[in-house]
């Protein structure tokens, strides 16, 4: 199981203790509220059960919701977002579970509201009614957490919460159409289910899009447009020449099985005493904590193309050394890794080596990467963080010329936040190149790098343009 969605299904299974202490009280209100309405009536009236048992629900839920958006933690700074759909589409570029979870967890949370009002109040069988209901609830909340500086003050969560809220109206209203003095009505249960499908599969047809694609997403991809209209853009580069298309290549990508194969056999490389196995959405952590003779051990084994980063600590410590290539391809001849001849050796200091090759062409593979480790002088590697791979050709698409890359720069069609918060008068590109990167299938495919700078040096960044038209 994915570790994020653990973490979310344990988070629930602690808070049953919660949930049962909360569920005593509730039956213990609802005995004292039954009493006194025995004591009053003496039996000449029926308890309302079904109305009891609804308030308590719908006090408890406004409970939870309140606990979950601004008692459960203080984040001390004020923090807002006010791009629409900001959320969905990072979720989107990252196709991630923490991503989809962290959105579509937002939607739920208002479902109960949206199921509830039209169970006790009959003017809010009106869906402007609920659905407004839940936009002002959703609204107040936002607002409390932008004044006390609790959470995120965002937009997305406004739209969220308010389509949940439409969600659980749309299931009570199905519900409810039901129940007539002659049984059913069934022309209004057609509409309602019908809806209530159309807004879930709307939700669903997301997922099977990006099932559908030829290619996955691109997670530093732009999730809203950054204002750069009063900007002043330089150009102090040669922008490159590239042909209509481009070459698609496909990394060496791994299952989650073929994650643990790597990971265990790693391990038993390097003598160390796996005790902790880790997934998340792409990765697989593997983890030593024994602090036997053999020191400590931790191992993040990528997905999509395979990469590797790997640190070692041992107990009796580590003088680090630089040495010759020879010594040190020696030395990693044991480990999983390909160093073509074509790498550049690079001795960076301190026990750091590298070797790099940029975007090698030999027949229907590409080379590209970067090895980076560090060796001590016991002739052991207490890191290593290997992204030097090996690419198979896949197939060719068009893409934009660097001029058309260029532009979409200028409009702000780019992810990076620090560039709002400084908000530069004018910038300088000092750089553009035609680089790979692996997206979220697996798929190694081009993109423009611009390295940026401000005139007064405040700001500098490297962003990305994907290059597919």
């Amino acid at each position: 199981m994915n570790d994020f969605l653990g973490f979310v299904l344990d988070q629930l299974q602690n808070s049953m203790i919660l949930v049962l202490m909360a569920g005593a009280a509730a039956l213990s209100l609802i005995g004292v509220v039954y009493l006194l309405h025995r004591l009053k009536y003496k039996g000449t009236k029926r308890f309302p059960w079904d109305k009891a048992i609804l308030y308590l629900l719908l006090t408890g839920y406004i409970a939870i919701v309140f606990y979950a958006t601004l008692l459960r933690y203080s984040w001390g700074v004020r923090s807002w977002n006010f791009h629409l759909f900001r959320g969905w589409l990072e979720a989107w570029n990252q196709f991630s579970v923490k991503g989809w979870l962290n959105v579509l967890l937002n939607v739920g949370m208002f479902v109960p509201l949206g199921v509830l009002l039209p169970l006790l109040y009959r003017r809010s069988r009106k869906w402007y009614m609920t659905v407004g209901a839940g936009f002002m609830f959703s609204l107040m909340i936002e607002v409390i957490q932008l004044i006390s500086c609790r959470g995120i003050c965002d937009v997305d969560d406004l739209f969220a919460n308010t389509l949940g809220t439409l969600i659980g109206y749309v299931a009570a209203m199905f519900l409810l159409s039901f129940r007539s003095e002659k049984g059913r009505r069934l022309k209004p249960a057609i509409r309602y289910c019908a809806v209530l499908l159309l807004l879930i599969g709307g939700i669903g047809s997301v997922f099977v899009v990006y099932t559908v694609q030829p290619y996955g997403n691109f997670p530093e991809a732009a999730a809203y447009r950054i204002d750069t209209g009063d900007m002043e853009w330089a150009l102090e580069c040669a922008l490159p020449a590239v042909q209509d298309t481009a070459p698609v290549y496909r990394a060496q990508s791994l299952t989650m099985e073929e994650a643990d194969a790597f990971g265990k056999g790693f391990f038993e490389l390097v003598g160390g005493e796996l005790d902790d196995i880790q997934y998340y959405d792409k990765e697989t952590y593997f983890s030593d904590h024994s602090g036997d003779e053999n020191g400590a051990h931790f191992l993040i084994v990528s997905y999509p193309d395979g990469s590797y980063e790997y640190s070692g600590h041992w107990r009796d410590g580590a003088e680090y050394t630089d040495t010759d290539r020879e010594t040190v391809e020696k030395a990693l001849a044991p480990y999983p890794v390909f160093i073509p001849k074509e790498a550049e050796f690079l001795a960076e200091g301190e026990g750091w080596h590298s070797f790099s090759v940029k975007q090698k062409v030999d027949g229907a593979v590409m080379i590209d990467g970067v090895l980076r480790c560090r060796y001590d002088t016991r002739g052991r590697f207490t890191d290593i963080d290997n992204h030097l791979l090996t690419y198979a050709y896949y197939d060719a698409e068009p893409i934009l010329s660097a001029q058309e890359a260029y532009e979409k720069l200028q409009k702000g069609e780019f992810s990076d936040g620090v560039m709002e918060r400084y908000e530069p008068k004018k910038v300088h590109v000092q750089d553009c190149r035609l680089v790979y990167m692996v997206d979220t299938k697996g798929f190694y495919r081009a993109v423009y790098l611009f390295d940026l700078i401000s005139s007064d040096g405040k700001y500098f960044a490297t962003v990305m343009i994907p290059a597919a038209k």
